[in-house]
């Protein structure tokens, strides 16, 4: 089994994954994860295809994606519409050939004030950390990125905590845009490996991704997925991206299918 420490050869950076070419991704089998590509590049490719449109002065907002079916290896083209064009506010959407639907809100700055009521996490910075390698046999994408746990809960080990919190770095630097942002908000495994042992699969349905007025951020940032509600086969997943200086950049819900029991 390798690990995230073992970058396959002839893989994709973010930045290739994430380029389309006349409305059309390549997606590589060492962004998947388990089965299928990971949900967050397919959704941040939503996003790449509809920010042409939010016009300019307006930025990344709000995006929502339905995963309808598992993207294949290979050719996905997007087409991006818009829906409503305003002053200072934009609303586009974009279908992915019946593998995802998204909606995109763009809108411009405007005034002064600011509120910010979801602190980071009171941890140890990334350099006192020890590795957190993931299996790249199951989740390929993982070989794109470096995890270090910041607490004592580990995926799969049985704990209690339905919450991981991570340090996460890309293996090449890249701008935190929204793009970025999208992927990492999927980047960690489901908050409910934290309370289990048993590697079920739980992928995601819906993921919406709010994004703040942070500068655009690079290098390591602060990662933390919560399993918020677990039951009938289904649960809700909240997680943050914070930068070094505890800058909330991206903060996501995801509604997830548990294909299995996992008590």
């Amino acid at each position: 089994m390798t690990t995230s420490d073992d970058t396959t050869t002839g893989s994709r950076s973010l930045a290739q994954a994430l380029t389309l070419e006349d409305g059309r991704a390549t997606l590589d089998r060492s962004w998947f994860s388990w089965s299928g590509p990971q949900g967050g590049l397919v959704c941040a490719l939503c996003l790449r295809a509809a920010e042409p449109l939010l016009g300019e002065g307006r930025v990344a907002r709000s995006l929502t994606v339905l995963l309808l079916e598992r993207a294949p290896e290979g050719s996905l083209g997007f087409v991006a519409e818009p829906l409503r064009v305003g002053g200072s506010s934009a609303v586009v959407a974009v279908e992915a050939e019946g593998v995802a639907r998204a909606t995109l809100v763009g809108g411009s700055s405007r005034g002064v004030s600011t509120l910010s009521a979801v602190p980071a996490p009171d941890v140890p910075g990334p350099d006192e950390c020890p590795d957190l390698p993931l299996p790249v046999d199951f989740v390929p994408f993982s070989q794109h990125l470096r995890f270090r746990a910041a607490t004592d809960v580990r995926p799969l080990a049985g704990d209690t905590r339905a919450e991981l919190v991570v340090w996460a770095r890309f293996v090449v630097d890249t701008p935190l845009d929204a793009a970025a942002l999208t992927v990492l908000v999927d980047a960690l495994p489901p908050a409910l490996y934290g309370a289990t042992a048993l590697p079920v699969a739980v992928p995601t349905v819906e993921l919406t991704v709010s994004f703040t007025e942070a500068p655009e951020a690079e290098g390591w940032v602060l990662l933390r997925i919560v399993t918020r509600e677990a039951a009938g086969g289904w649960c809700v997943d909240d997680s943050e991206v914070w930068d070094r200086d505890g800058r909330l950049l991206a903060q996501a819900r995801q509604t997830r299918r548990v294909l299995g029991e996992w008590q």
